[in-house]
């Protein structure tokens, strides 16, 4: 049914949710794990916009330092995959986080990915980057949604 199974991590423990139902399915449908991380210059190049004086050298630096953290944190991840019988690959990718995730995907796979849940203005404002993997990915995409703590109370 599926070849290979991607989950987009952030370091958030959102994203680890989703990354336990990844290994169920890929348990069960024995297929391998491919991790995804997406470092946005973009997003970085931002914070160097908003304050005076700024030094736009650092900018590069702060990038590159980000790239470093992300690449250390997929091969944790995917070392911990492969010790716990998966077999795991991961990529750091450069751009947008829902552009990064669909340019990780091929034809067969499944991308099993957090969401928010957000709704409304919140949801608006702060855009999605679930929705828009969801809405352009050439592949099916299975969303986490985050337990709300209102959702226990009804």
């Amino acid at each position: 049914m599926y070849d290979r199974i991607i989950v987009p991590l952030d370091g958030s423990e959102l994203a680890s949710e989703a990354l336990v139902h990844g290994k169920n399915l890929a348990k069960r449908l024995e297929v391998p794990i491919h991790l995804v991380r997406a470092i946005d210059p973009t997003v970085l190049n931002r914070v160097g916009s908003v304050g005076m004086g700024f030094d736009y050298t650092a900018v590069d630096e702060l990038i590159s330092e980000e790239e470093k953290d992300a690449t250390s944190y997929i091969d944790q991840q995917v070392n911990a995959l492969n010790g716990e019988g998966f077999t795991a690959t991961g990529v750091v990718l450069r751009g947008y986080a829902a552009a990064a995730v669909i340019s990780a995907t091929q034809e067969g796979d499944l991308i099993v990915m957090a969401s928010h849940g957000r709704t409304g203005v919140r949801r608006w404002f702060l855009g999605s980057v679930a929705e828009e993997v969801l809405r352009q990915a050439t592949v099916p995409v299975l969303l986490i949604r985050q337990h709300s703590p209102e959702a226990n109370d009804k």
